[in-house]
């Protein structure tokens, strides 16, 4: 992109390990090709209320003449008038749904008042148009200067980084039953190894985000996925057998040489408790970007949207069926298919740096919204 921008990012930043993924991701990819981010943080003020007041004071004050606003938080932390207000400035504005497959409901308040909406799921789109938002589709992607390989020597497991719920507990124990060997990097073992895979919510909590659910078709799945887990009392427990291996998890700055140096990565795209029913929900998460990116090879249930964006067989490994699942895992981590693993991961980091990266995004996107092809 020949023009740098400045762009005022709306971030609730809190500090937690969980919400630095925007600033390894995306902020630090467009800072690096030039354009300047200024982050607004409205937990830093008194109130939410006191922020919202003094944003659009904020942009009107600044020495800084922005180019467009930015911002991926819920109607909860970023109110209706205040985007008005913004509106009303003349600032371009520009909204990030991350969660929209499962709740477009956080953002439905402010959604319309947005110049351009970014979806990074298409299967709510029609939600988005119904409630009058301009949307455009892009997945996640990863950040090519912070997710690199490192390669070493070859760890003949398929690694894990991430938190154990659900689908996932599932996944591993289906392997590791099946003399697959894994390597979970995770910080949610008990004392017992025993994770409780299940965020344990609210009565009041569970029934306002079983009504919120109620409202769009795919939500009304992911209730019935949910009030069907209850039912059977499934206990999505992780279990120890010779074939599982637990380390605590690691930070961002590690998985540089940890995805690159499994023989291979574990991607599992089913939403949550999803996984019970006939047709499960899937959705692609940072994680499908961020092991390609590393020079990881992953291997994943087969969707036709990942599909699209790895070659099978050639950058990443895609499985129809949990039979399909075990043999090709067994297929891959044999020691004489080293060769062809490490071909496959180099193109995975090809591809990803090709074609997957934020500033391919945001070339679609702001490109969009201003009319022009910036990047």
């Amino acid at each position: 992109m020949d023009r740098k921008l400045n762009i005022l990012h709306y971030f609730g930043d809190n500090g937690s390990f969980m919400n630095q993924w925007q600033r390894f991701h995306f902020i630090d990819e467009l800072q690096r090709s030039g354009h300047t981010i200024t982050v607004f943080n409205p937990l830093q003020y008194p109130t939410i209320d006191e922020a919202n007041e003094m944003l659009p004071r904020f942009i009107l004050q600044s020495k800084i003449k922005f180019d467009v606003f930015i911002n991926p938080a819920a109607s909860s932390l970023l109110y209706k008038q205040t985007i008005q207000a913004i509106n009303a400035i003349g600032l371009p504005s520009l909204l990030i749904c991350f969660d929209n497959l499962h709740a477009p409901f956080i953002h439905k308040d402010i959604a319309p008042f947005f110049d351009l909406v970014w979806l990074t799921s298409s299967e709510t789109e029609y939600l988005f148009k119904k409630w009058g938002c301009t949307t455009i589709f892009q997945p996640y992607a990863a950040n090519p200067s912070f997710f690199k390989p490192e390669f070493g020597k070859e760890i003949n497991s398929i690694g894990f980084i991430g938190t154990l719920y659900d689908d996932r507990v599932h996944r591993i124990n289906q392997l590791t039953m099946n003399s697959v060997p894994c390597t979970l990097y995770s910080n949610m073992f008990s004392k017992k190894d025993n994770p409780i895979a299940s965020k344990q919510l609210k009565k009041a909590e569970m029934i306002s985000l079983l009504f919120k659910l109620s409202q769009f078709k795919l939500g009304r799945k992911v209730a019935y996925a949910r009030v069907l887990d209850k039912i059977n009392s499934k206990k999505n427990i992780l279990l120890k057998n010779d074939f599982l291996e637990t380390l605590p998890s690691v930070p961002f700055e590690q998985v540089n040489s940890i995805y690159p140096n499994h023989a291979l990565s574990l991607n599992i795209t089913e939403l949550r408790n999803t996984f019970n029913l006939k047709y499960p929900i899937h959705k692609l998460h940072l994680r499908t970007f961020e092991i390609a990116m590393c020079g990881g090879l992953q291997i994943a249930p087969y969707v036709e949207e990942l599909s699209a964006y790895f070659k099978d067989g050639e950058e990443i490994i895609l499985c129809k069926s949990d039979e399909e699942f075990i043999s090709k895992s067994k297929f891959y981590l044999r020691p004489e298919n080293g060769s062809l693993r490490l071909k496959m991961k180099h193109n995975a980091r090809k591809r990803a740096e090709a074609e997957h990266s934020w500033h391919h995004r945001f070339s679609a996107v702001l490109g969009k919204l201003f009319g022009t092809d910036l990047f």
